[in-house]
């Protein structure tokens, strides 16, 4: 039978999340990895949930709080994403309650998350869960040039 654990990541987790990094499109290195969690893991608005499947790290979620002049605080899920071979199993669905039962904890009144507009089949996972299409807005983004 499959023992199914879903926990707060820890250090030891690096090398399988950021394996993991690349089958949510966004190939990382150990060494990249290490450097985001030790940002995001001291951060005290900020929460990451790991999937284990019979001991082996197969999903993980991230979700931080978001305060914004024009609406209320809300938490946005930075990323979550399972093994491809591990899917359908339920591990995303316990990994959004995760971060939806710690964003509660917290006060926050709501969750948002972005998908991009080819990833079909997770907004349809998102939507069976509850989530509801808020827009379709395109995302900008600007590289700065180093400082020094």
């Amino acid at each position: 039978m499959d023992q199914i654990l879903i926990r707060e990541m820890v250090e030891a987790d690096i090398a399988a999340v950021a394996r993991l990094c690349g089958d949510l499109d966004y190939p990382t290195s150990f060494e990249q990895l290490a450097g985001r969690y030790a940002k995001v893991s001291i951060q005290p608005d900020n929460g990451v949930w790991v999937a284990e499947l019979d001991g082996e790290v197969v999903g993980w979620a991230h979700g931080h709080g978001v305060h914004i002049l024009e609406a209320d605080s809300y938490v946005e899920i930075g990323g979550i994403v399972v093994d491809p071979g591990c899917r359908g199993l339920g591990l995303g669905r316990m990994l959004l309650e995760a971060c939806e039962r710690w964003a509660q904890a917290r006060g926050y009144p709501r969750i948002r998350l972005r998908s991009g507009i080819h990833r079909s089949w997770a907004h349809a996972f998102y939507r069976r869960l509850g989530y509801q299409q808020a827009s379709t807005a395109i995302t900008f983004s600007l590289n700065l040039p180093r400082l020094g």
